[in-house]
Parts: C-alpha cells; sequence; structure tokens
C-alpha cells in the first residue's frame, strides 16, 4: 500500500462552499476507490496524506495534480506501508484547527500515527495559527 503526503497552495478564491465541495467529492472518490487519508487547510495551504493501493492512489493523485483549486503540489514523504494510518476516514477534514489537533491526538495515542506523519500535520497546523487569534 502506498502513503503520499503532499502539500501545496490553494487557489485564493475558494470560499467555504468550495472548500466542502472538495471534501465531499474527495470522500465519495475515496470511498469508491479504497483510499483513505487526512486533509488539513490552513487558509492558504492544503495538506493531505492519502494512502491505499498503489494504482488507485497513484492514479488520485495525478487527478489532484491535474486541480485547479490549487497548484505548485509537492510530495513531502512517499512510502509503502502495511497498514493505513487513517483506516476509518475516507478523508479526515475539519474546517476547524482545534478539531484537527484533537483527531490526530487521539490517533497518536492509539498508535495510530507514525510519528513522522504527526510531526508534519502538527506542524503544518501550527503554522496556519500563526497570527490568528486564540
Amino acid at each position: 500500500m502506498l502513503s503520499v503526503v503532499y502539500v501545496s497552495v490553494a487557489d485564493p478564491k475558494l470560499g467555504d462552499g468550495d472548500i466542502a465541495a472538495l471534501v465531499e467529492q474527495a470522500q465519495a472518490n475515496n470511498a469508491r476507490d479504497a483510499l483513505t487519508g487526512a486533509l488539513i487547510y490552513n487558509g492558504q495551504n492544503f495538506m493531505q496524506l492519502l494512502e491505499g493501493p498503489i494504482a488507485k492512489a497513484e492514479a488520485c493523485l495525478a487527478r489532484i495534480r491535474a486541480d485547479r483549486r490549487h497548484n505548485g503540489m509537492i510530495e513531502i514523504r512517499r512510502r509503502l506501508v502495511d497498514e493505513r494510518e487513517f483506516a476509518a476516514f475516507s478523508m479526515l477534514y475539519s474546517p476547524l484547527f482545534r478539531d484537527h489537533d484533537d483527531d490526530l491526538s487521539r490517533l497518536a495515542a492509539r498508535g495510530a500515527l507514525d510519528p513522522q506523519d504527526a510531526r508534519l500535520m502538527a506542524n503544518f497546523l501550527a503554522l496556519g495559527r500563526h497570527g490568528k487569534p486564540g
């Protein structure tokens, strides 16, 4: 099974409705293709961990690269895995940073998150909080 973490720059014109539609479409496609993972949006950038069968994951990544709702996609981690980190989620997504933190903390406590993936996600979330109240 393939696990890929990438970051990209969101189109600045994306609104809440656009993000909700993106998430809904991705969750349906991932469920259909036996893919799982997590998407984090910090207001400017996306980070996604995508995992699943190699051919399905590669096809999904090709669609993601071609999507005009973001650009500058850079893979920051690619590896073969035996077990899924986000097996319970076609795509975990929450618009609130604290919900992401809670979800990631629960997964980390269960030992479901690879320490490097947990650190990447936590650092990405921290970047999004800089300059935001609370």
